[in-house]
Formats: structure tokens, sequence, C-alpha cells
């Protein structure tokens, strides 16, 4: 009797292991791609919410590409700075997406706008010290970083076969024409 009892609750041990995977895998295959609208818990509305959810706001030059998101920048402009820790010409890391469409059962998921500094030029970034390194993150994704050089709409930002546009895409084109305005 204690015998079967034992293999009986092996058994359900057992299938109930095999039935969990089954959920788990299940679960995965019904994952979408998430819209920027719905993938950031607060994303800025508006120019002034930008700069009022951003402790550093400054203009930099990237100097490298340290690895795949990370960026080393040098300040030339301090707009502000809450923290009071940055000094024109420091070189400080700022984490940047990666840029890279992700795979999601073998189909690509592109990255929301996003579009990588590049060694050379010029940007405004939108920042605050990251709280799990000693570096620099974007306070709102693609909507914290802005070339000073007057480039067209279409250059901007990735469209990754995106077809019309976003609020937020149409938020970062009026920030960044707001730019040339002051």
């Amino acid at each position: 009797m204690k015998k079967w009892l034992a293999i009986g609750i092996a058994l359900s041990f057992i299938l109930n292991g095999c039935s969990t995977e089954k959920t788990e895998s299940s679960k995965s295959n019904r994952l979408e791609a998430v819209p920027a609208s719905q993938k950031y818990s607060q994303l800025a509305t508006s120019q002034a919410a930008l700069e009022k959810d951003s402790p550093i706001v400054v203009t930099v030059i990237k100097q490298n590409q340290e690895n795949e998101t990370l960026s080393t920048v040098s300040i030339k402009k301090i707009h502000k700075d809450t923290t009071q820790k940055l000094n024109i010409s420091d070189q400080i890391a700022v984490l940047e997406s990666d840029g890279t469409d992700v795979q999601l059962n073998g189909k690509p998921i592109p990255q929301d706008y996003y579009k990588k500094m590049e060694v050379g030029n010029s940007y405004r970034l939108y920042i605050r010290p990251s709280t799990s390194g000693n570096n620099y993150v974007l306070t709102n994704d693609f909507l914290s970083k802005y070339p000073t050089a007057k480039v067209a709409h279409e250059e901007l930002l990735n469209q990754n076969g995106q077809s019309g546009k976003s609020s937020y895409e149409e938020l970062y084109y009026t920030i960044y024409d707001n730019m040339y305005k002051k």
C-alpha cells in the first residue's frame, strides 16, 4: 500500500511538472511586440515634461563606443544639472538602446525609433545617473537624444518599416524643431 502511495505521489509531481512546462512554453509563444507607448510607464508627453523629468540636460560630442550599449561622450555645454557633479569637458558613459532587433520565435521585433549616436557628432541629451553603475541613462528612451546639427526628420529616427507617425514620433520632431527656434 505504501509503495502504491509513493508511486502515486511521484507520478503526480512528474505530471504536474510537465504540465507547468507546457504552460510556460505556451505563454512565450503568445508574446507580442509592445509599442513604445506601452513599453515605458512614463514617457514624457511634452517638452516641458521631458525637461522636468530629466535631472541633467547636456550637449555632448560622442567620443567612442565602449560596447554595444555604452557610449563615451564629452560634455560641451551644461543646460541643467541638479546633481551638480558634472563639468564642461568631463567624459561620461551613457547607456544607449542597443538598436538591434530582438528575436522572438524567429521573427524580429524592431526597437522603437532609437537611432544610436555616431562618433564625432554632437547631441543634446536628457539623462539621469544610473542606479546600477557608474554611468548615465536616457530619461525617456528615444525622446532623450537630439542631434545638434540640423537634419531632415526622416534621418532622425529608425523607422523599421513602420508606417504612419505615432504621437511620440510627432513629439520628438516638435522638440527637435523647437531646439532651433530658441
